[in-house]
């Protein structure tokens, strides 16, 4: 008998980009077994995709478009695996992301967070682009300054502190995470890696950074009582940052690509941040994100 897999993989698809059969193909060369469903939303076809590139996985196809909660809990409900990890069509697994995570969890953790790598560690505006997003999850960050996010979960922690709000246009990960006890909260595992697809253009950096911001501003309004307080500032003081945490969480070539990128990074800091201003204030009408 086939040995079962104890994690499983619940890839996220928005109207079937061509992107999603290389973020499937990176989990299916994993090397231990693993439970994969793609959850595609939106429109498209992801299951007629998958089968073109010979790509033989689960496929749940949704017509509507899914926020990304609502996303994460139909592949909850479609595997039984007793940890679940998810990945977005914009990413790749790179090698050992499944067996470091598992052993982790068979460690005891109760969830698992992961650092994120450069697609275009050589472009500047790409190097922009990761530092503005994923300054706190650089793979070489010590636990102390690293943010918890692309986080593998024991299956139990959604029978006991509910699923993903499927009504959230962003922030569903860190709204659930705000549940757990602190002693159930993500350990940091820089050894799982995770490549994203970062923007080549300054024009779709800039654009890219004002929608997430936009986003961000939004959840900050819905879950504060009061009017957020001062969320331009709140984004852009993160210019502070920068320097200090790519000199501790890159090295060599990466390291000094990415200082070159710092006038982009401000530049791109302010575009998010004038997103957040507008987000706080009118509230996100950008669709929300996978």
């Amino acid at each position: 008998m086939a040995e079962r897999p104890d994690l499983a993989v619940v890839v996220i698809g928005l109207r079937a980009p061509a992107a999603l059969a290389a973020a499937v193909r990176s989990v299916l060369d994993q090397n231990i077994p693993l439970e994969i469903v793609v959850v595609n939303s939106g429109g498209g076809n992801a299951k007629a995709l998958l089968a073109d590139c010979g790509i033989d996985v689960t496929a749940i196809d949704v017509e509507e478009r899914l926020f990304a909660g609502a996303a994460r809990n139909r592949g909850i409900a479609a595997t039984q695996a007793p940890f679940v990890a998810f990945l977005a069509d914009d990413c790749l697994a790179c090698p050992q992301w499944a067996e470091i995570r598992l052993q982790r969890h068979r460690e005891g953790a109760a969830a698992v967070a992961s650092a994120v790598l450069n697609s275009h560690p050589r472009n500047l505006v790409a190097c922009a682009a990761h530092l503005v997003t994923y300054m706190r999850r650089l793979p070489g960050l010590s636990a102390r300054n690293a943010q918890r996010y692309g986080v593998s979960f024991d299956r139990k922690l959604f029978d006991r502190y509910g699923t993903f709000d499927e009504r959230m246009t962003s922030g569903e990960d860190t709204e659930f995470m705000a549940r757990l006890p602190e002693a159930l909260r993500p350990v940091w595992e820089p050894r799982v890696l995770t490549v994203h697809r970062n923007e080549t253009s300054l024009f779709g950096l800039l654009a890219d950074q004002y929608r997430r911001g936009r986003r961000y501003g939004a959840y900050l309004r819905s879950i504060e009582t009061e009017k957020p307080v001062r969320p331009f500032r709140k984004v852009f003081r993160d210019r502070r940052n920068v320097s200090k945490l790519v000199k501790e969480g890159l090295s060599g070539k990466d390291r000094i690509f990415a200082r070159l990128s710092l006038p982009i990074v401000w530049l791109a800091l302010f575009a998010k941040s004038l997103g957040a201003s507008v987000g706080a204030r009118y509230g996100d009408t950008t669709g929300g994100r996978r």
